[in-house]
């Protein structure tokens, strides 16, 4: 659930910056690392398999 709950963090934060910032090249990559790191935050945890 805490995976969750900063996917949505992140993807809202990302959403703002691309809303406040619109005409600017620096906030639109910003908003797509901070888009992705969201994502990197639900991949599967490498430690639990064997």
């Amino acid at each position: 659930m805490k995976r969750f709950a900063f996917l949505c963090l992140t993807a809202w934060s990302a959403a703002a910056l691309l809303f406040f910032g619109r005409h600017s090249a620096a906030l639109i990559a910003l908003s797509g690392v901070i888009a992705l790191a969201g994502f990197d935050l639900l991949r599967p945890d490498s430690n639990q398999g064997s």
